[in-house]
């Protein structure tokens, strides 16, 4: 009898980051991999969704999930919708 194969790991569970989210450091990088040149300036939906600017993505909420998919930058950017909006720094 041959041996079973090793099981692959079980995924990671969806884990919020500990501490506040920054939109520059931490959501602002996930959507740069995944939505330019689209969504950011220059791109053909920049006008309509900036990505750049949090208030879109606080708009937006969860719909950005029909393309971010991966467990941990989807609990990165619900981290960052339940926080309080930050005031803007001139």
């Amino acid at each position: 009898m041959l041996p079973a194969p090793p099981t692959a790991p079980p995924a990671p569970a969806e884990s919020a980051p500990t501490g506040p989210v920054a939109f520059a450091r931490d959501v602002r990088p996930i959507l740069e991999s995944r939505c330019q040149p689209c969504h950011f300036a220059g791109g053909r939906m920049y006008d309509r969704l900036p990505f750049d600017q949090p208030g879109t993505i606080r708009e937006l909420g969860p719909k950005l999930f029909s393309r971010i998919k991966d467990p941990e930058s989807q609990a990165t950017i619900r981290a960052f919708l339940a926080q309080p909006p930050q005031p803007i720094r001139p």
